[in-house]
C-alpha cells in the first residue's frame, strides 16, 4: 500500500475523524505532538482529514445527490467528486457574483431615474478663454 493510500484512509477512519472535530471544538485536544512546524506528511493528512470531514458533513445533510459512503470509500471516485464539487462551487459563485453585479446596476439605475424625477435646477458654464 503506498504512502497515500495509507494516509486517506487513516484520514477517513472512523478514529481520525472524531478526534478531528473534538480537536476542532476543544482547545486541549491535539491531533499531533507538535502544535507548529507541521511535516509535509503532517499537512496533508490535515488536508485530507478536512477533505473527509467536508465530506461526510455533506453526506450526513443530503447536500449532493453524487455523494454517497461507496464515493467516500474509493479514492479515484472521491478525487473525482471533489473535482466536479469544485467546479460547481466556482459555477455558483461566478453566479452569485454576476448577479450581484447586474443588482448593482439595476439599483444605480433606479437611484438616477429617482433623481431625474425630483426637481432640478441648470446652469450653462462656459469654460473658453476669454
Amino acid at each position: 500500500m503506498q504512502i497515500d493510500d495509507k494516509i486517506r484512509q487513516l484520514a477517513k477512519s472512523a478514529y481520525y475523524q472524531n478526534l478531528f472535530s473534538m480537536s476542532k471544538k476543544c482547545a486541549n485536544i491535539q491531533i499531533f505532538d507538535n502544535v507548529s512546524n507541521f511535516s509535509g506528511l503532517q499537512i496533508y493528512f490535515l488536508h485530507w482529514l478536512t477533505a473527509y470531514d467536508m465530506l461526510y458533513e455533506e453526506l450526513a445533510k443530503h447536500e449532493d445527490d453524487l455523494l454517497s459512503e461507496d464515493v467516500i470509500k474509493d479514492n479515484y471516485r472521491t478525487d473525482a467528486y471533489l473535482a466536479y464539487r469544485h467546479k460547481k462551487h466556482d459555477y455558483l459563485w461566478k453566479q452569485h457574483r454576476r448577479e450581484e453585479k447586474l443588482r448593482e446596476i439595476q439599483d444605480r439605475h433606479k437611484n438616477k431615474k429617482n433623481f431625474s424625477e425630483g426637481k432640478q435646477s441648470f446652469c450653462n458654464v462656459d469654460f473658453r478663454r476669454e
